[in-house]
């Protein structure tokens, strides 16, 4: 019974921690700072598979995306003239690489071909709207 305590105690302690962070982004864009919105990303240019990371959103970065990648790597800004051309859940395959509740946004650019970018629901209209204003 103690075990079961311990862990809905765990679980509402860490659900509290994602909204409040989740809050604070949101608070940091609205108010023109920059913020790193948690995501996964496909690029060709970046090699085949997805990885981890942050977008760059607002900010200093003058309209234009940057990703962040979690491996420690250089900070990668995204191509000016990305533009986004659909929205989907993940396939059964992708879910078993990225978190089968994220959306995908497929963006399209004329040097880079095909980017998809997979963020969770709550920072979705973030993406979305730091890609209609970039």
């Amino acid at each position: 019974m103690i075990e079961l305590v311990v862990l809905v105690a765990v679980v509402v302690l860490v659900g509290w921690l994602v909204v409040r962070k989740q809050k604070q982004r949101s608070a940091a864009i609205a108010s023109g700072e920059e913020a790193g919105v948690p995501c996964m990303l496909k690029w060709p240019a970046q090699g085949a598979r997805w990885k981890a990371g942050r977008l760059l959103i607002g900010g200093g970065s003058g309209g234009s995306l940057v990703w962040q990648p979690s491996s420690g790597k250089q900070e990668v800004p995204l191509p000016t003239d990305l533009r986004r051309t659909g929205l989907r859940p993940p396939t059964m395959r992708e879910g078993m690489t990225i978190n089968p509740s994220s959306r995908i946004v497929e963006c399209q650019s004329s040097s880079d071909g095909d980017i998809l970018i997979a963020v969770m629901p709550l920072d979705l209209p973030h993406l979305t709207n730091a890609l209609e204003s970039a």
